[in-house]
């Protein structure tokens, strides 16, 4: 019954939105490294699923975005992007009693708020650059910084992450 609830709302949506876009990027703000973009509303409101890319030690990266451009696609917009980060960390620590390495698994919310601009250069092509604030939601609070490397979380520094890339609007 879910599937069948998420298929019809997936429908609407696309019988809804007046136009459908990809994009690839570089950073990781609103757009992700990759994705798809359904906008509303005479080129106003726009939400989009993307994919953050790869690491080994994550199992997923990806996420969801709504931005509300201020001018439709040539302009300013701000935004916000949503993603879930699973995986495991690199600090593997022996466990006698299992007889071998136990791997900590981490799951973690990573939010972004921020400002972008888009310039359209045709009606279809488009490229957009963008910086925003983000903080990770896990281990029973919240956190400014996520080591990539080790999997864990800290406040020890703020991260602005920016991105720039291209976008193809149908």
């Amino acid at each position: 019954m879910k599937k069948i609830i998420l298929v019809l709302c997936f429908l609407a949506s696309i019988s809804f939105a007046q136009k459908t876009g990809i994009f690839v990027g570089l950073g990781s703000g609103y757009h992700g490294l990759v994705g798809v973009e359904e906008t509303f509303l005479d080129d106003h409101l726009s939400v989009n699923a993307h994919w953050l890319g790869y690491d080994s030690d994550y199992d997923f990266m990806g996420g969801i975005g709504v931005a509300y451009r201020f001018n439709g696609f040539t302009g300013p917009y701000v935004f916000h992007s949503s993603e879930w980060l699973t995986g495991r960390t690199n600090d593997h620590i022996y466990h006698e009693e299992l007889g071998g390495v136990k791997e900590e698994r981490f799951n973690y919310w990573r939010l972004v708020f921020g400002f972008g601009l888009q310039h359209m250069f045709t009606k279809n092509l488009g490229v957009f650059l963008e910086i925003g604030f983000q903080f990770f939601a896990g281990e029973g609070g919240y956190y400014t910084y996520l080591d990539m490397d080790d999997g864990g979380l800290s406040n020890k520094e703020i991260v602005f992450p920016a991105a720039f890339g291209l976008t193809v609007q149908f």
